[in-house]
């Protein structure tokens, strides 16, 4: 949805050929003219399919997140649950797949709050942030190679973890400070 910040884009596409083709992306070179100045551009776009971040809040105040190693960034992370989104799979079916996968965890009552492209620069990704409550605890289905740790951290930790500028990750961050402005009434 346009508003009126946004227009749409005045660019004419003219080719497009796939650059390299992986398991979990794909990224494509492609070539714009800008109507507007007739400018030939040059882009790169990783295609990444669609993904759910998903915010599990328990009854008793806390947050279920995971404890993960990053390659990319050298790192082992504090995180939602989150996955990518199966093709021809609903958005929210993807998050109450990827909450019981990676924490073992169903949900009653589920929320999207958010959605965000979080690189869109370069990537044709978005990431919808839900809010899932009424948790039942069920079992974990990990994939294959993941290494997850799972963890609850009370709501007034996570408070302090934002005013200390401690949470890094953005799906994080942007899905906390969502949560405390709005959710948190």
């Amino acid at each position: 949805m346009l508003n009126k910040y946004y227009k749409s884009i005045d660019y004419e596409l003219l080719d497009r050929r796939t650059a390299y083709k992986g398991r979990r992306i794909d990224i494509e070179e492609l070539h714009y003219r800008n109507l507007r100045t007739n400018e030939i551009l040059y882009r790169e776009h990783v295609i990444a399919g669609n993904a759910a971040v998903i915010i599990p809040k328990t009854e008793d105040g806390n947050f279920i997140m995971i404890r993960e190693p990053r390659t990319s960034i050298g790192k082992t992370v504090l995180a939602f649950p989150a996955g990518r989104i199966e093709d021809g799979e609903a958005e929210e079916e993807g998050a109450v797949r990827e909450l019981e996968e990676e924490i073992g965890y169903r949900t009653k009552k589920i929320k999207k709050i958010r959605e965000v492209y979080p690189a869109m620069g370069y990537s044709t990704q978005k990431i919808i942030i839900f809010l899932a409550t009424d948790l039942i605890k069920t079992q974990q289905h990990l994939d294959e190679k993941e290494d997850i740790e799972v963890i609850k951290v009370p709501i007034e930790e996570l408070k302090q973890m934002l005013d200390n500028n401690e949470i890094e990750t953005s799906m994080e961050l942007i899905g906390l400070l969502h949560y405390f402005m709005y959710e948190d009434k």
